[in-house]
């Protein structure tokens, strides 16, 4: 039980507003490191998914971060305010498909590396 449990914590990610933060993060910092660290770890987030076969949550995961962009972008958040010229949309959108694109990026290594065999799930020997 705890270890699903422990297993599911990276989806926990989608929980907070990624993509908001590393354009706050490039704002304060005037570069690039936020989207770039943000982008590793959605990487990340999205080979694990297809290692442990929870694509679904990482499709649910997704669109709960969207929503909670848009959410944000409408409530007028603090956060938009740093970042945003003329639309914040105008900056979201782009990123929203980047980092989606980052994602399938690590699904499609995940999914390379198993059919090669490189990791294996299971824990049994092949004879």
């Amino acid at each position: 039980m705890h270890k699903k449990i422990i297993s599911l914590l990276p989806f926990g990610f989608y929980l907070i507003p990624y993509m908001h933060l590393s354009l706050a993060i490039d704002y304060l910092f005037d570069s690039l490191i936020g989207i770039f660290l943000f982008l590793i770890v959605t990487v990340t987030i999205g080979f694990y998914a297809k290692k442990i076969r929870r694509l679904s949550l990482l499709i649910l995961g997704n669109l709960v971060n969207i929503l909670l962009s848009c959410a944000l972008i409408l409530l007028k958040s603090p956060i938009v305010d740093w970042y945003h010229s003329s639309s914040p949309f105008v900056a979201a959108v782009p990123l929203i498909v980047l980092f989606i694109f980052a994602q399938l990026t690590g699904i499609f290594w995940a999914h390379a590396l198993q059919k090669e065999g490189a990791f294996s799930i299971d824990k049994g020997s092949k004879n």
